[in-house]
């Protein structure tokens, strides 16, 4: 997203990526059912659980990539790049 920065709020019942949609967020995204990558971002703080997975592996988990489509947040707080993927 090119260094674009913003701050939404979001629901803990609502991913990542809806939130950002909801918030006019222009965030990367195509399938929306967690198999096409195309919503991959790092999450840099905060924690997160992913409903679905289709297509990261557990070593790209561990290294903070989420699919924002399936993520929901489990912190007050989500800091998300989604340029550093």
């Amino acid at each position: 997203m090119d260094a674009f920065e913003t701050t939404i709020k979001g629901s803990k019942h609502q991913t990542i990526l809806d939130s950002a949609l909801e918030n006019d967020v222009d965030a990367p995204y195509s399938c929306q059912g967690g198999a096409c990558a195309t919503c991959i971002g790092r999450l840099i703080s905060g924690n997160t659980k992913m409903q679905q997975n289709h297509i990261l592996t557990d070593e790209e988990i561990d290294d903070g990539l989420v699919l924002t489509c399936q993520a929901l947040p489990l912190s007050n707080s989500i800091y998300i790049d989604y340029d550093d993927v």
